[in-house]
């Protein structure tokens, strides 16, 4: 089964709602495993140290927040590229991502190595809006990543590149929680569909 349909401007009504209700459920199981996780482990007192001391001197990039953000807008890709059958697949996916990824958190309660900015000149909103729901601990492997692999697929991997890299320097996560990430993905293709593709938007009618 392949999980390439086809660029649309009008995904029909069945797509959508599919896509919608969808969008809640991951919403909800999102929330519920990410920050349950987040404050179970800033109640623990021994989180790990899994970065390397090289990579404290990453630059900080601030600009780089609106690409980190950028996975959001991915979240309306979907439904414009692909019928119900592979939107089902790819959601399922992205399920089994969030709760993998939860009971990683607990099994690898991270600390993070870079120094959070009280205040960020210029972007402060967009980072308010960041740290709001990471303390942060849900560090490997990197939802995110994971989340944007996913979606973006092979043929968007100058986006899918962007946000990796926008994840490290807007000093969210540290280079492991990234490989975490892409290794979770990987797996949510394997243990979910039938092709054990990845998703992937392609203009294929």
């Amino acid at each position: 089964m392949s999980l390439q349909g086809g660029w649309t401007l009008r995904p029909e009504r069945r797509d959508v709602m599919v896509s919608l209700r969808w969008a809640a459920f991951l919403t909800f199981l999102f929330l519920a495993v990410y920050l349950s996780c987040n404050w179970i482990t800033s109640q623990r007192a021994d989180p790990y140290r899994l970065w390397f001391d090289w990579e404290l001197e990453i630059p900080f990039v601030p600009a780089m927040v609106w690409v980190y953000l950028s996975l959001f807008v991915t979240f309306f890709l979907p439904m414009f590229a692909l019928r119900e059958p592979a939107l089902n697949v790819l959601c399922k996916r992205l399920a089994f991502a969030v709760v993998v990824s939860g009971f990683l958190f607990l099994l690898l309660p991270a600390q993070l190595g870079f120094e959070r900015p009280a205040e960020v000149s210029g972007q402060a909103a967009a980072f308010r809006l960041v740290y709001l729901f990471d303390l942060p601990h849900n560090l490997v492997p990197s939802l995110h990543v994971s989340w944007s692999a996913l979606i973006l697929g092979s043929l968007l991997e100058a986006w899918f590149l962007l946000l990796c890299t926008a994840a490290v320097l807007v000093h969210q996560h540290h280079l492991l929680d990234l490989l975490g990430g892409m290794l979770v993905a990987w797996a949510a293709c394997y243990a979910v569909g039938s092709d054990h593709a990845s998703f992937r938007i392609k203009g294929e009618a």
